[in-house]
């Protein structure tokens, strides 16, 4: 994929959000292993979260970020699935209080569209292409 002046200028902003986003949110809730390395590729600092665990129901887990954090991202990928795990976790998590930052996943989303890429996990992979 060729990457054009447009896609460029939404993966600087991308990566110069995520250096920054501890200023932001307490924390980035993510759906694995994966989202995680390509975060921390770009640049993120923030701590990171994962929403699957073992053995933990997803009420438990949200009750456990809950007592953690006050205020929330939540980065699952930007298809049919993620926006349900999205939705899922945002009014469990907004039930117990916590502030989840809808704004902010709304302007990645626009980012994201921008660069192509609709998977957290594949931004390290157009990283890597800008280069």
């Amino acid at each position: 994929m060729r990457f054009t002046q447009r896609r460029k200028d939404a993966l600087v902003e991308l990566i110069e959000f995520l250096s920054e986003a501890h200023n932001y949110v307490d924390v980035i809730i993510v759906e694995g292993i994966r989202d995680v390395s390509s975060l921390k590729t770009l640049g993120c600092e923030t701590v990171i979260e994962i929403l699957s665990h073992a053995g933990v129901s997803d009420y438990e887990l949200a009750e456990q970020i809950a007592v953690k954090y006050n205020s929330i991202l939540i980065l699952t990928d930007f298809d049919e699935e993620g926006l349900k795990l999205y939705q899922k976790f945002s009014r469990i998590l907004e039930r117990n209080g916590v502030k989840v930052e809808t704004s902010l996943r709304h302007w990645i989303s626009r980012l994201m569209a921008k660069i192509g890429v609709y998977a957290i996990e594949s931004l390290d992979n157009i990283l890597y292409e800008l280069e």
